[in-house]
């Protein structure tokens, strides 16, 4: 299939359907296809092109006037979701600073339903305007990962090419120790710059390669497929973020156990949610008193984690039933007490971000926020297995890799993250019908 060829890689086939039908997918699939690889550069950009897709998809829906056949899903997974919300919507009631706990629980819902309502309407998109959509993403995520790979080989010379071009000095470029000058001119950026570019890239791999995986010619399947996958690695192993390291693993076993002993992820995938949830506590407990936080075979960034966990792990105990508020571990700031032998100096500093979702989930909304959340991946886990066995390892695959993703990563209420999630289930969508309309070919 291509955007302006005759022939469809995706059927037996010619073509049959006029350009100008097939127009609001191609416009469909040119957002994502522009869209995907500006978030890998520019992760926080997914908060502008979820919207953007979300409207340009509404629009489609009225001008030929499909919106009245909209119905967002009320599964128990979406349920789920939005009881968790309310709750971290409910917990300004008894957060230090009522509005932003309430206000950040506002923003997670107008995402869940955004992203919810956007599957939904690209779920009644017809056979051709989905692939496009997927034939977007996989282009997408192609171009992202080949710029990533070589901003890693130049030392980010393309970053400093344009850094300078567009005249941006330090009062614009944030951190500062990121950023070498010389004469007002930037001569290096920090390799840690490059960290949040590869979040996307895991998420979005999976969803990718569905659509890959809809194509009708097995050489392009298995070509355009080698070169995702291959060209994701080099990306993400090239880059210095640890977690999408952790995180891509964690989906590719997952989609082998998946793929050859079926039985067995349906049980290993649920226990470790459970377990990820449940036991976060005095997982990170056992850790500090084994002194991991000083272990010579971690990294800096790994033993500074686990003093962070720490932290936040010992105050739960100050409002175990129901935490502190949502977003509160922002606002509270909480200090480092004990530095690593390793980085002494950064003893006393506030720690704005958790990293690590499951411990502010604990933190901010206790023990029935947990549940709550534990609930939602439960539930989630039950409709995918009730999806078609051919998609179930892409769904259990992409279910691990974010899981992995939130144990490691930032804050949960920043809104470029919770976009990002939702922008991950909708290209989920868009993989699934691809997969599911070719199937229906074939058979």
């Amino acid at each position: 299939h291509s955007f302006f060829g005759a022939t469809s890689l995706f059927s037996s086939t010619p073509q049959s359907i006029s350009l100008r039908a097939r127009s609001w997918g191609i416009g469909l699939g040119s957002i994502v296809m522009v869209g995907v690889p500006i978030m890998i550069i520019s992760a926080k950009t997914v908060q502008i092109t979820l919207p953007l897709l979300l409207v340009a998809a509404l629009a489609g829906a009225i001008v030929r006037e499909r919106l009245a056949q909209l119905a967002v899903p009320r599964t128990p997974d979406a349920i789920a979701l939005m009881l968790l919300i309310g709750f971290a919507m409910l917990s300004g009631l008894w957060s230090a600073v009522p509005w932003a706990s309430a206000s950040i629980a506002a923003m997670a819902a107008v995402i869940a339903v955004g992203s919810l309502a956007l599957m939904a309407l690209l779920r009644q998109e017809r056979t051709e305007d989905i692939r496009h959509i997927g034939e977007g993403l996989w282009i997408g995520v192609l171009v992202g990962a080949l710029y990533t790979i070589v901003e890693v080989a130049s030392g980010q010379a393309l970053k400093i090419w344009a850094y300078n071009l567009l005249s941006l000095g330090p009062d614009v470029l944030e951190p500062d120790r990121y950023f070498t000058w010389e004469n007002g001119v930037l001569v290096a950026v920090h390799s840690d710059d490059l960290t949040r570019n590869v979040v996307p890239i895991p998420l979005l791999m999976w969803p990718a390669l569905m659509t890959v995986a809809a194509l009708r010619e097995r050489k392009w399947r298995r070509n355009v497929g080698a070169a995702l996958v291959c060209l994701s690695l080099l990306a993400v192993f090239g880059a210095t973020s640890e977690t999408a390291k952790l995180a891509i693993v964690a989906g590719g076993l997952t989609f082998v156990l998946a793929r050859y002993a079926p039985p067995a992820a349906r049980y290993a995938v649920p226990i470790a949610w459970v377990a990820a949830c449940l036991a976060a506590i005095p997982l990170v407990l056992l850790m500090r008193h084994l002194e991991w936080q000083d272990a010579s075979w971690l990294q800096l960034s790994a033993q500074m984690r686990i003093v962070s966990w720490s932290e936040i792990a010992h105050r739960v105990a100050a409002a175990p039933l129901f935490g502190v508020g949502a977003d509160m571990t922002y606002f509270i700031e909480p200090t480092v007490s004990e530095a690593p032998r390793a980085f002494p100096e950064w003893g006393g500093s506030a720690l704005a971000h958790p990293h690590n979702v499951y411990l502010q989930a604990w933190h901010e909304l206790g023990l029935a926020g947990v549940l709550l959340m534990t609930a939602f991946g439960l539930a989630l886990l039950r409709t995918i297995s009730r999806l078609d066995v051919v998609v179930q390892p892409y769904a259990l695959a992409l279910f691990s890799t974010a899981a992995v993703q939130i144990a490691s990563s930032y804050n949960i209420w920043q809104i470029w993250f919770m976009c990002l999630f939702g922008f991950a289930a909708v290209m989920f969508a868009v993989g699934q019908k691809n997969i599911e309309s070719q199937s229906a070919i074939l058979a």
